[in-house]
């Protein structure tokens, strides 16, 4: 893992900024899981290279990042989302991949809750295609200009979005009407009396 790479980026978008390195937190006399970035009273250091990028500045940083050098990070291995409900905010994470270089970066966009929105990167890694949809799915993130942006895992008329921290689950109606059918039926058999 190189943070030389994250320097490079930096270097080329003066906008991002980088994660607090381990090595800070301890010249900063705060112990191993302790430097700037952090919510409430919990601090973070990242293990992996990485930066916050501007929503604005998200799809050219990832062409940069995929087709130049000295990255090269040409595989997405996932796109998610951390819920930093008390801040009004999402981080959307991209981990990143250089198949020749063998080393890897992390990219994270912080979207407001009310309206959380960020460009789809799908155009530039087709493979974040069902990623950004999961991430859709569970915590209600759009990606704009995503080619089919729907939900993947819970079915069409499910409320809310569950990875969400203030997720209330609401049984949706197609689940009600088979559960009391199934109760129907097993009281049918009479299997629901006990002996």
């Amino acid at each position: 893992m190189s943070w030389g790479l994250v320097e490079e980026l930096q270097r080329r978008f003066p906008e991002i900024e980088p994660f607090p390195r381990p090595e800070e937190s301890h010249a900063e006399g705060h112990g191993p899981a302790a430097p700037a970035r952090g919510h409430g009273e919990t601090k973070f250091t990242h293990h992996v290279p990485g930066a916050w990028v501007p929503a604005a500045s998200l799809l050219e940083v990832c062409r940069v990042v995929r087709d130049e050098a000295p990255f090269h990070l040409d595989y997405c291995s996932f796109v998610s989302a951390v819920d930093w409900m008390a801040d009004g905010t999402f981080e959307v994470v991209y981990h990143l991949y250089s198949m020749t270089e063998r080393h890897q970066m992390l990219l994270k966009v912080r979207v407001p809750r009310q309206s959380p929105r960020t460009p789809s990167v799908t155009g530039i890694w087709g493979g974040t295609n069902w990623h950004e949809r999961e991430t859709y799915d569970l915590f209600g993130i759009v990606f704009e200009g995503h080619p089919d942006l729907r939900r993947i895992m819970m079915t069409e008329d499910w409320h809310g979005h569950p990875l969400r921290k203030d997720y209330v689950y609401e049984e949706p109606r197609w689940l009600v009407d088979l559960a009391t059918q199934r109760q129907r039926e097993i009281e049918g058999l009479g299997l629901g009396e006990r002996a």
